[in-house]
């Protein structure tokens, strides 16, 4: 455990508040340069660290308050002889309610620089942490009574130009300051932070954006000149000008910048005289205003403390005597910085185009962790990471930040064993389905890493759960009371599934997980628990045969309650058996065509729930009829102009729609409380189903040093080629057409990798050429048998 001088520290009891910003300063003396100078920090919720006037970094990682992160950094080359100043700006959101239960707990803030030793095996030494000696202030630049954009967030912000008065500089007097409280001890469990982590993956990619292009100009009374001068690539030599002197003026542009961003915007604006300016943002035209900037005379460089997500932003400004000059609207956009990024191409250009929109839509939901949407609750949802997981996998080749999230959310278990379905932060968010997801998560990080150490930290949490699955049956083994209040029993976001005490889709679940964990079990050596646990998983199968199947078959029934077999009949049940292996597969054949294909079931609107869908399609030699899917659902979002994938879909709704609260494509529309989402990562299937059953690279074994190849030409493709990046070294792959219906199929891979190759794939050939294996083959376009997931 680090060794911590400093303690967690605050403003006095009498000035905490909601919504609060606070500024604290620490100094010393340094008599001469070092070579290393470690600062740790972190804060509850939020920090900016500036040392010596210069901005070092913000965090620290979303967490929960039991395992509290904080950050590392290098200083040294800040600092200088003679006197230095830590400066921190930490946020605390207070005790407002926030939907999915995040930003708990009070206001905090941890921060220590040590010196390097001085002589080889020497010890470090504190020059300065945080405690009573350090000076802080509530800060004078935000207003604390602003409002709160939605319940799912933050506050919208105003901020106070005027207040500025270079506080993080060294050279400012702080005499007036009162000293910081002294709250807690670190490490101490009696404080709300029992528990410290050094951070667990790379800081984020920061990166400036600047808008495309110029949506709209609307004067309002006063007027607008060079709005596209702030644009990328726009001629800055001669600046905006937006004059809202007229009163009752309300100028304002509203920009486009082509595609969600996630980060910080920033404006540097000349006002002679002061004046307002307006931000509003929007994943879609509908624009929300969320950040107020009181101008100060002169220069200002302004920016949100708070992250946004938005494609749209809109710029206005009021009540400036004189013109004001826009010198620059841009964004600090961030995410997770994957090192490397793999690549698919084929002869659809809409199948290309929706495999990188899944690409980029997983780049910008990966942050500290992933999340289900940057826009409206930025939450770690399990099932979300789980499906974004698997696009990194086939696309990314990352391990730190999918590991991350497993751990993080097995580090918010319920005391009975669940987990919730959200984290980072523990949270009363109980969905059955998305406890087994989170186990499915873990064995696929276990395949692709082969990391066993990952699998005995968490194997306590795997017992736990099980132990939670078990005291949820009936006398026959079934899930039972899957809808009691205070749970989620979530499936799909669809209202056509009806969910009553026994719910197949969770009985099924829940034969898959016992499967799952005994896998799990023998791969650690527990072979007698892995014989249980399959004889225990046949005996649940068996129920929910006997149950809830319907007596004509191959269809199962939505549930089994005390009426009886419920009459509601889904395609997403039925999928559930088919994907968790209840079915036989002549049963999942005769349910694809003779219903799914058939069009005899309600349609599936949700982009989540079609990773099911298509794995099975897949798995049972439906290539043609997945590649259809993908072009249909994804497709009419494209032709709709989504840039990222949006939460849920209805291809049904007249082509002028997009998301909104207003319009039919979600369940919850009409309710204007609920932002909807633009951007979700759990619709990104697409975008690894592409590569790993079109191009034909299967990575998920990679943990056993396994590569599977399985090229599949349909849906009138004539060729495909493409590249996945893995911790072994990157796997190439093309396939074209060739003579006699025929494809030739090639790859190159690491030399330490092994290769399976599907019984399709002929004529295969393999030689070594220095560190790579050459791969070769052919196949044909066949429809491939199926077989059992």
């Amino acid at each position: 455990m680090e060794k911590w001088s400093a303690s967690w520290i605050w403003v006095e009891e009498g000035l905490r508040s909601n919504n609060q910003y606070m500024e604290a300063r620490g100094s010393f003396e340094l008599p001469m340069a070092t070579e290393s100078a470690v600062l740790r920090v972190t804060a509850n919720q939020e920090y900016v660290l500036f040392v010596n006037g210069f901005e070092i970094g913000r965090g620290p990682s979303p967490c929960d308050n039991g395992s509290q992160y904080y950050d590392i950094y290098e200083v040294a080359e800040k600092l200088r002889p003679g006197r230095n100043v830590v400066a921190v700006l930490a946020y605390n959101f207070g005790t407002d309610k926030v939907v999915t239960g995040q930003r708990q707990g009070p206001g905090g803030l941890l921060c220590q620089v040590d010196l390097g030793p001085v002589a080889e095996g020497g010890e470090k030494v504190c020059a300065t942490a945080t405690g009573k000696g350090w000076k802080c202030r509530v800060s004078p630049r935000w207003r604390p009574d602003s409002i709160r954009a939605h319940m799912w967030g933050g506050y919208r912000e105003i901020y106070l130009a005027d207040r500025e008065d270079g506080w993080e500089l060294p050279e400012y007097d702080d005499t007036d300051w009162a000293n910081a409280t002294a709250v807690f001890e670190p490490n101490d469990r009696r404080s709300p932070w029992p528990r410290l982590l050094a951070r667990e993956i790379p800081h984020l990619q920061r990166q400036w954006l600047r808008p495309i292009g110029v949506i709209g100009e609307m004067a309002y009374l006063g007027t607008i000149a060079n709005g596209d001068s702030v644009l990328e690539g726009g001629n800055r030599s001669v600046p905006m000008s937006i004059d809202a002197s007229v009163p009752g003026s309300y100028p304002n542009v509203t920009y486009d910048f082509g595609t969600e961003v996630v980060g910080y915007p920033e404006l540097e604006l000349e006002a002679p005289e002061g004046g307002v300016a307006h931000l509003f943002y929007g994943e879609g035209l509908e624009l929300e205003h969320v950040d107020t900037f009181i101008l100060k005379k002169g220069s200002n460089r302004v920016s949100s403390f708070g992250r946004r997500a938005f494609r749209f932003m809109k710029l206005a400004l009021q009540g400036t005597p004189e013109p004001v000059e826009v010198r620059s609207v841009r964004i600090k956009s961030v995410h997770y910085p994957y090192a490397e990024q793999g690549s698919f191409v084929c002869s659809d250009e809409k199948l290309n185009r929706i495999w990188e929109v899944g690409k980029y839509t997983t780049i910008v939901n990966s942050q500290d962790h992933f999340e289900d949407c940057p826009h409206r609750e930025a939450a770690l949802w399990v099932a979300d990471a789980v499906v974004m997981a698997r696009v990194v996998y086939q696309t990314f080749g990352d391990l730190a930040l999918v590991r991350k999230c497993l751990l993080q959310v097995a580090r918010i278990q319920n005391g009975d064993g669940s987990i919730p379905g959200t984290g980072p932060e523990n949270n009363s968010f109980t969905l059955p389905d998305f406890c087994a997801h989170w186990l499915f998560g873990v064995k696929e990080y276990v395949d692709y890493s082969g990391d066993e150490n990952f699998l005995a930290e968490l194997w306590p949490s795997v017992n736990r759960l099980e132990a939670w699955f078990r005291t949820q049956e009936d006398g026959d083994g079934l899930f039972a009371n899957a809808n009691r209040d205070g749970w989620w029993c979530f499936i799909d976001w669809s209202d056509d599934i009806e969910r009553k005490d026994k719910v197949t889709a969770i009985s099924c679940y829940y034969y898959k997980f016992l499967l799952t964990v005994a896998q799990l079990a023998r791969r650690r050596g527990e072979e007698p628990r892995a014989q249980e646990l399959e004889v225990k998983a046949d005996g649940l199968r068996k129920a929910v045969w006997e149950r809830m199947r319907l007596p004509e078959g191959p269809l199962f029934a939505d549930c089994l309650s005390a009426d009886g077999l419920s009459d509601s009949v889904t395609a997403q049940t039925n999928f559930v058996a088919a994907w968790c292996g209840i079915m036989e597969p002549e049963e999942v054949k005769r349910f694809i065509e003779d219903f799914y294909l058939a069009g005899k079931l309600p349609p599936i609107k949700g982009a989540f729930f079609y990773h099911i869908v298509l794995e099975t399609l897949f798995a049972y030699g439906y290539r043609e009829e997945a590649l259809k899917e993908i072009r249909y659902f994804w497709g009419a979002m494209l032709d709709r102009g989504a840039t990222t994938w949006w939460e849920t879909f209805d291809p049904s709704l007249p082509e002028c729609t997009v998301p909104s609260p207003y319009l039919g494509h979600t369940p919850t529309f009409m309710q204007a409380a609920i932002p909807v989402s633009f951007s979700h990562g759990w619709g990104a299937s697409p975008t690894y189903l592409l590569s790993r059953e079109t191009l034909g690279v299967d990575t998920s074994r990679l943990g056993e040093g396994i590569v599977a190849f399985r090229p599949g030409a349909v849906g009138g493709l004539s060729w495909a080629r493409g590249t996945i990046p893995t911790p072994r070294g990157d796997i190439e792959a093309s396939w074209s057409a060739a003579e006699g219906g025929e494809y030739a199929f090639e790859a190159q891979l690491p030399a330490g990798l092994e290769w399976s190759a599907a019984t399709s794939l002929q004529n295969v050939e393999a030689a070594k050429d220095g560190e790579r294996t050459l791969l070769t083959g052919t196949f044909t376009a066949a429809r491939s048998d199926y077989s059992c997931v």
